[in-house]
């Protein structure tokens, strides 16, 4: 499928049901964490499934009961039986996980492709026909995220995953594993944990915005719900 015919539109359905996900690793290089937004979430606190894709990074996963180690192909195996069970797309920002699969997973890349939707081809076609008078200064997700009101926490925003790879990457090699990293470490890697989640979820609300606005249906922010619609985001 080319990025021409490839889809940029999401029923509501579509969009509110859909896989989230994101990658994070450093430029040219295979990722080190994966995200991945099925569902809401327990009561107001958003949740995103996570995975450890580099053996190096392995001792995190002792840190916290919510992330597992998992090599890249099973990783996005993982995904693909998630969507593949109750037919859902899978939606990243830009083309680079798609280009990561075709990568390094080759062997998942038509089942992967399939499904695939870029948000960002979502988000510029919903705001060039519902808000042109609302265009962001760039294509990139925190300006949408600013645009529907999607407030990201401290230590939470862009610029974070190269650097915090880096610096954590280098306190594992020397084999101590938890031991070996400074608090300034552990607060970085926790803190590119957050951000991946609230890539997740909050591309997740601008898709279902987008979704909801073309489709002629008001939207509530605060439910994550379009008018007329039965369940909630990611239901």
């Amino acid at each position: 499928m080319s990025k021409a015919s490839r889809q940029n539109r999401l029923t509501i359905d579509e969009a509110q049901r859909a896989l989230y996900i994101d990658f994070e690793g450093r430029k040219d290089e295979a990722p080190v964490l994966l995200g991945c937004a099925r569902r809401r979430g327990k009561g107001t606190k958003p949740w995103v499934w996570q995975a450890v894709t580099d053996p190096l990074f392995e001792p995190l996963t002792h840190a916290d009961d919510d992330i597992e180690l998992l090599d890249l192909p099973d990783a996005v195996e993982r995904i693909l039986q998630r969507a593949e069970a109750k037919d859902r797309m899978i939606v990243a920002w830009s083309e680079h996980e798609l280009d990561v699969v075709k990568e390094y997973c080759p062997e998942h890349l038509a089942r992967f492709e399939a499904r695939f939707v870029n948000a960002r081809s979502v988000a510029v076609y919903w705001r060039n026909a519902c808000h042109a008078g609302d265009k962001p200064p760039t294509k990139d997700l925190p300006t949408y995220l600013a645009l529907v009101g999607y407030d990201l926490p401290d230590g939470a925003g862009p610029g974070l995953a190269g650097e915090t790879i880096k610096r954590v990457a280098a306190a594992l090699e020397k084999g101590r594993g938890m031991d070996g990293m400074t608090t300034d470490q552990r607060r970085r890697w926790q803190q590119l944990r957050a951000h991946n989640l609230h890539d997740c979820h909050g591309m997740k609300k601008v898709c279902i915005l987008a979704a909801a606005e073309l489709a002629g249906r008001p939207f509530s922010p605060s439910t994550g719900r379009s008018a007329g619609s039965p369940s909630a985001i990611g239901g």
